[in-house]
């Protein structure tokens, strides 16, 4: 009784927002319930979004986790005198829209394609047999720098403790049924040449063949005073500090200046892009569940989510961030990350904001 009462409150509250969601046996439908007959609507869809814009309309900002069978999400974007919409699918999807009068409303009903059958000859029914596992979600980790790269020196070196913590997490990870992918497994570089070694780790984070990108690396301060865990998704930085610190991880110097200006232009696409700037929400999600759930349970202050131009991160199709797990140069906390047993904890803290964002479907593509 009590999931069917929770499940009434969920559907009530999914109501009283624009749209109107249902989630029903076998298709998930939107009701957008429309101030007059003048209001158009376009829809389109391509790459798991479909996108509605809506001329003529007024509502407010929602981004709603659905996790039906057909849908992970819904998005309302108002745009001066129009709404856009972007519906985060799950497979193959087909929409079918009908428009009603009196009251004035667009009603999308979503369900999964079917396969074409041809008609064949009655067999026997086969044995029953399990319906098959859904497949398992892969998770790629990051360990930053490596092999001629140390990345920051202080009271730990960078490229060790990063690489110690993504093993630690790929064995919790792989515990719970995940997958894992690492784009290095030992201390070695992809390439003695900085911008390839980026490149050849980013283009690993494709949607067809992982769900979710994170890379691990280890912060620090010229006054090595700062402490405390930071999280970073694609995006314009948005501050002097934080530009500094994106150019010192795209390399340093006049080459760290030069990705994060390649970065910064694509960047600056995003703002044209709805399926980007889809994915840059799902990354900022991402980015503040893992820096909630690393804090929790290491007790390292979280100092927040910021864009910025990781080299990185630039072409990442799939949920990506940049976790910076702690100042390797303060005298405190450098001395805690270089403790396994701290390491252990800041593996379980990973794992519980990667299993907390998965939980809501939102890696689905």
């Amino acid at each position: 009784m009590r999931v069917f009462l929770l499940v009434g409150v969920w559907l009530w509250s999914l109501a009283l927002a624009f749209p109107r969601i249902g989630v029903h046996e076998g298709f998930t439908r939107l009701v957008f319930d429309l101030p007059s007959k003048e209001v158009q609507h376009t829809l389109s869809q391509e790459n798991g979004l479909l996108v509605l814009i809506l001329k003529g309309v007024k509502a407010a900002p929602m981004d709603q986790v659905v996790n039906s069978s057909e849908v992970a999400s819904v998005q309302t974007l108002p745009e001066g005198g129009q709404v856009r919409v972007v519906v985060r699918l799950k497979g193959t999807v087909e929409a079918t829209v009908r428009r009603y009068s009196d009251p004035e409303r667009l009603v999308v009903d979503l369900s999964l394609k079917k396969e074409a059958s041809t008609p064949a000859k009655a067999l026997p029914d086969p044995p029953r047999s399990r319906p098959p596992k859904p497949p398992k979600p892969v998770v790629l980790l990051d360990p930053g720098h490596g092999g001629m790269d140390p990345g920051m020196v202080g009271y730990v070196v960078e490229k060790e403790v990063v690489l110690d913590v993504a093993l630690r997490l790929k064995r919790l990870l792989e515990k719970e049924g995940i997958e894992v992918r690492l784009t290095r497994d030992r201390d070695m570089h992809l390439s003695p040449d900085k911008r390839e070694d980026l490149s050849r780790r980013a283009a690993l984070a494709d949607s067809s063949r992982v769900n979710l990108f994170i890379s691990i690396h280890v912060n620090a301060t010229p006054t090595r005073t700062a402490q405390g865990l930071e999280v970073f998704y694609f995006g314009q930085a948005q501050s002097s500090g934080v530009l500094a610190q994106v150019i010192r991880e795209n390399g340093g110097g006049e080459l760290g200046q030069r990705l994060t200006q390649e970065a910064r232009t694509v960047a600056e696409r995003i703002l044209f892009d709805i399926v980007a700037q889809a994915n840059q929400r799902y990354s900022q999600r991402l980015a503040e569940t893992l820096g909630r759930k690393l804090s929790q349970t290491t007790g390292s202050p979280f100092r927040g989510t910021f864009p910025g131009d990781f080299f990185v991160l630039r072409y990442a199709k799939v949920p990506a961030v940049l976790v910076e797990i702690g100042f390797g140069d303060h005298p405190v906390e450098g001395r805690r990350l270089a403790d396994p047993a701290y390491r252990e904890k800041v593996a379980q803290g990973l794992l519980s904001g990667i299993l907390t964002f998965l939980a809501n479907g939102a890696y689905a593509r």
